[in-house]
């Protein structure tokens, strides 16, 4: 059975996460700065919910995108691309972890 906390895992974890990461590439891509300040706040829903769960200050990840709108604006985006990375990792460690505990509440 589905429990309430799996089902705050998928609407506040890695959805938001994905479409940061979406957003932010399509920023980075098209030098459209403004985006990446659009996916940092997608960032910040995503990460507050596990900073509460785990105490780490996980919601720092939006800094990266934030940094790199600022770089963008600059006109240097391959850092930005760099700076994507930490994120990346994140949204795909909790992508799995909720997958897995989805699937295992189905059993």
């Amino acid at each position: 059975m589905i429990q309430f906390g799996d089902l705050t895992l998928l609407v506040f974890g890695f959805p938001a996460g994905i479409i940061s990461l979406l957003l932010s590439a399509l920023g980075i891509w098209k030098r459209w700065w403004w985006l990446l300040i659009v996916a940092g706040l997608f960032t910040i829903t995503e990460t507050i919910y596990h900073t509460l769960i785990t105490g780490l200050p996980l919601y720092l990840m939006a800094l990266f995108q934030f940094y790199g709108a600022y770089i963008v604006r600059k006109g240097k985006p391959r850092l930005a691309w760099a700076l994507l990375i930490p994120l990346m990792i994140f949204t795909s460690i909790f992508a799995y972890y909720t997958i897995r505990n989805l699937l295992a509440a189905a059993r």
